[in-house]
């Protein structure tokens, strides 16, 4: 392990934990410490495995760009309560732009750091 990437690690862990497909897969930011390329290469690698398998999966992201392009239902967190459950059409026409206003309105806060906005 200790002579392969992180984007290499990250895609051995994923087909580890999907060896025997769970009912439910749960990511927690996955894909935080990659390089865009190698982040790609597993959000990727992620929608087939779920796809193919008909795994239902919960991911945590702070990219937001991530969170609208994957799944089909996206909550928004803050302060450990859910500020906004977005999905059907509502999430249909949803940009990065628009997620963000909406974290904005319903958190009543602006970001703590640029590191969400970043990311878009």
């Amino acid at each position: 392990m200790g002579l392969l990437s992180g984007g290499q690690r990250q895609a051995l862990t994923l087909l580890l934990a999907t060896l025997y497909p769970p009912k439910l897969l749960m990511l927690d930011e996955h894909t935080a410490a990659l390089d865009p390329g190698s982040a790609e290469r597993i959000m990727a690698l992620t929608k087939d495995i779920v796809r193919e398998n008909n795994i239902s999966c919960l991911m945590v992201t702070h990219n937001m760009r991530q969170a609208l392009d994957t799944g089909s239902r996206t909550l928004i967190m803050n302060a450990g309560k859910i500020a906004a459950d977005i999905s059907g059409a509502e999430r249909d026409g949803m940009d990065v732009g628009k997620l963000t206003d909406l974290f904005r309105n319903t958190a009543g806060t602006e970001y703590a750091n640029d590191r969400m906005i970043l990311s878009s």
